[in-house]
């Protein structure tokens, strides 16, 4: 492996982050970081991702939005605090939270995607989550 390229995927506007959701179809759920150049905890927070988009490349697609070059992107989601975090699937967002603290981001992706280690239930299962009828979850 002489250079591996990181799998987290910085989004630099607003049609590349709508064409990346379309294409995580269905079945992949996003995690988004709302972050900052100058944000010290965004920094200390990205190499962990880094891990995580690998750990979980099948089933979760990582995307990382810098708030002063994506101003419309940060508006449409209500991004007040860096960084924020959002879990979608199926353009839906089931939850945003604020914070770097790494324990919350991986145990909100445990819940929503399962562990890493674990072997994702097959569409059809009984759950709607993430279904295009499911309200948006409120942010905490």
């Amino acid at each position: 492996m002489a250079s591996q390229h990181k799998k987290v995927i910085v989004v630099d506007s607003k049609s590349s982050y709508d064409k990346l959701l379309e294409d995580a179809g269905p079945n992949k759920h996003v995690l988004v970081e709302f972050y900052a150049t100058w944000c010290g905890p965004c920094a200390m927070i990205g190499p962990r991702l880094e891990q995580l988009a690998t750990e979980y490349s099948s089933r979760m697609m990582i995307l990382k939005i810098d708030v002063d070059q994506n101003e419309d992107l940060a508006l449409q989601y209500e991004i007040s605090s860096m960084p924020t975090f959002l879990i979608i699937k199926n353009r839906v967002t089931l939850f945003q939270f604020v914070g770097s603290n790494v324990d919350r981001v991986v145990s909100t992706v445990e819940k929503y995607v399962g562990r890493a280690d674990e072997v994702p239930v097959k569409a059809g299962n009984k759950s709607n989550e993430g279904n295009a009828n499911s309200a948006p979850v409120s942010k905490l």
